[in-house]
Order: structure tokens, then C-alpha cells, then sequence
């Protein structure tokens, strides 16, 4: 079962590598999910709930704006798997009358949606195995802070 999720906020938090990036999503249950992500991952979701648009699209918006000119339009993403610590993801498009679905990180997955304003699931086992309580770590920091 898949439940819809939204993008909690982007945080720095302590890893063995010291401070790192980290998306985080609320679950419809309240669960939240912290998924540890790329800098430059985090600075495209980050800058797109700011609502900062850069000068020149970066890679995000450049997928977004090559999505809508093959006509088509993602209607959903969902995290849903984990395998070895690592997070897997799916873009799920409509083009005309046919579904795709496309393999994504989820860190990308997610900068896509943040702009597109698209709905975000996770299959109810990734937030079974690393979803966490209602209350984000007091170890977090905000990312704007950090970096």
C-alpha cells in the first residue's frame, strides 16, 4: 500500500562523513522518512521550495521542461524500496493514454516533484523499515543554516 507523503523540509544531519544532507518527508500517518541525499540534490529541492529560480534551468528544471514538451505529465512519484541502505524511487508518467514508469533516485525523484507540484507515495514497507516517530531529530539542523 502506498501512502502520500510531502517534503517535511531539507536538513543537515550528523553522519559518519559529519554533517549531510537530508530530505525528509511526512508521511499521511505522521511517520516521518529521512532519506540522506547528494548536496547538489538537496540545494535543487531546497531552492525549489524557496521558490528560487535560477537564471538558467539546472537539471531538474531541464527534465521538467523536456517532460512537457514530449507531452507528457508526471503523475506521481513513489519511494518504494529499500534495499542495502539505499532508497529506490519511480517517476510515473502519462503520455497520451499510455503509463510510464521510470527508475529514479529519490532525491531526484523528489526535486522533480518539488517543482511540479506532483503527488509523492511511499510504499507502506520502506516507511515500515526506516520510517521514524512524528518528531524529527534534535540533531537536525536546517539546511540553510549549514550549507
Amino acid at each position: 500500500m502506498e501512502l502520500i507523503a510531502e517534503v517535511f523540509g531539507v536538513f543537515a544531519a550528523p553522519s559518519v562523513f559529519g554533517l549531510s544532507p537530508v530530505v525528509v518527508l511526512r508521511a499521511e500517518d505522521g511517520r516521518l522518512l529521512p532519506i540522506y541525499i547528494g548536496i547538489a540534490e538537496a540545494m535543487a529541492i531546497h531552492s525549489a521550495l524557496k521558490n528560487q529560480v535560477p537564471p538558467r534551468p539546472m537539471t531538474h528544471d531541464l527534465l521538467v521542461d523536456i517532460i512537457g514538451k514530449l507531452n507528457a505529465k508526471v503523475e506521481k512519484i513513489v519511494i518504494d524500496d529499500l534495499v542495502d541502505n539505499t532508497f529506490y524511487a519511480r517517476i510515473v508518467l502519462k503520455q497520451n493514454d499510455h503509463e510510464i514508469e521510470v527508475d529514479a533516485r529519490p532525491s531526484d525523484s523528489i526535486a522533480i516533484a518539488v517543482r511540479l507540484a506532483c503527488p509523492i507515495y511511499i510504499e507502506e514497507k520502506v516507511l515500515d523499515e526506516a520510517g521514524q516517530l512524528e518528531e524529527l531529530p534534535e540533531d537536525y539542523v536546517e539546511f540553510d543554516e549549514v550549507f
